[in-house]
């Protein structure tokens, strides 16, 4: 499934949304989608009615698009 904000498909990167919020992947739904966590929250062990669809995520806080992290990226 294709969602419009984009994202790759096995995404297992740290996603942020259009009003700063900071989303972690959490597997994904019966039909395919990506769903995801606020960032600090632990995705392994957090119940499943805490996890977000991606279209209703991107419907509540905005497009998602990937962090970049910079240490990787060779900033200092």
């Amino acid at each position: 499934m294709t969602h419009p904000t984009h994202l790759p498909p096995e995404s297992s990167a740290l996603v942020r949304a259009a009003d700063g919020s900071r989303w972690r992947p959490a597997g994904r739904t019966p039909t395919g989608e990506q769903m995801y966590v606020l960032d600090g929250v632990d995705p392994e062990t957090c119940a499943r009615w805490v996890r977000a669809r991606e279209s209703e995520l991107v419907e509540l806080v905005g497009e998602l698009t990937p962090v970049v992290d910079l240490t990787k990226a060779g900033a200092q």
